[in-house]
């Protein structure tokens, strides 16, 4: 039970321990064991299958676009590249030439099978690409997608099953994540293993 669940949620949980309900994400350890110091972002690979994830903000938090890809032989996600904006309340983000221009250039650059993106600020900019043959999904961040999508990459995480290039900025943003524990959160943990 101990290995299902995040440190804080079993000893809340499982021994009845009053805990923060806020905690570091990842282990840092775990983290740097799925760096390899000799990988680089991908330049180009037509024949690539990648699948791209957007969260998009128009002025305060960063907005990160992220290409993966499935190693089938290594049984791992690999990082294949990435790429940051800090929008500022003075300085907005325009969509159309940094997100949309980001998602062109990965489309031009590899396979793009899917582009999961939050339609809340997205939608304008989902239309013009599906326009242009790039295949947008919604991934709403509701409560239950986001409790999937954080315990996956957790998992991934933790059984080293990603494998990530080099990148300061990445190992600063996931060093600064926190997990929130919730009745919520630790039911569908539970429900969905």
């Amino acid at each position: 039970m101990r290995e299902q669940l995040r440190p804080n949620a079993y000893l809340r949980l499982i021994e009845n321990q009053w805990v923060s309900s806020e905690t570091s994400f990842i282990e840092m350890a775990w983290w740097d064991q799925c760096v390899d110091p000799d990988a680089r972002p991908a330049l180009e690979d037509r024949s690539l299958d990648v699948y791209v994830g957007v969260d998009a903000s128009v002025r305060h938090d960063q907005t990160a676009l992220v290409a993966c890809s499935y190693d089938r032989g290594a049984k791992t996600v690999r990082l294949v590249t990435h790429r940051t904006f800090q929008p500022s309340p003075d300085d907005p983000l325009d969509f159309e030439n940094t997100i949309e221009a980001t998602i062109r250039d990965f489309a031009r650059r590899f396979r793009v099978r899917e582009v999961r993106y939050d339609p809340y600020q997205m939608q304008a900019s989902a239309q013009r690409l599906t326009a242009r043959g790039v295949p947008m999904l919604e991934f709403p961040q509701t409560v239950g997608g986001l409790t999937e999508a954080s315990n996956n990459l957790y998992e991934l995480i933790k059984g080293r099953n990603l494998a990530v290039y080099p990148d300061e900025d990445m190992r600063l943003a996931i060093s600064r994540a926190v997990a929130v524990e919730s009745p919520r959160e630790d039911f569908q943990s539970r429900a969905n293993p």
